[in-house]
């Protein structure tokens, strides 16, 4: 298995501040494996109504961003 921050890119490997490990571990594999894909299974794509809620909330308080005289 590997896992970390690294994104298998020149700018990764060579400038910025990446982690990268690799297991070698069936076990610990499946185990992340499973986990993994219930995070996928379950994840809200997108903006959520609680994202979108709290964006309305600060249109509301701020403006809505158009400048005026």
């Amino acid at each position: 298995m590997i896992t970390g921050s690294f994104n298998w890119s020149h700018t990764a490997a060579h400038t910025n501040d990446e982690t990268l490990l690799v297991i070698n571990s069936p076990q610990l594999t499946k185990h992340f494996t499973s986990e993994l894909n219930l995070l996928w299974d379950t994840a809200e794509l997108g903006i959520t109504p609680h994202t979108q809620f709290t964006l309305d909330r600060k249109k509301i308080r701020c403006g809505d961003g158009v400048k005026r005289r």
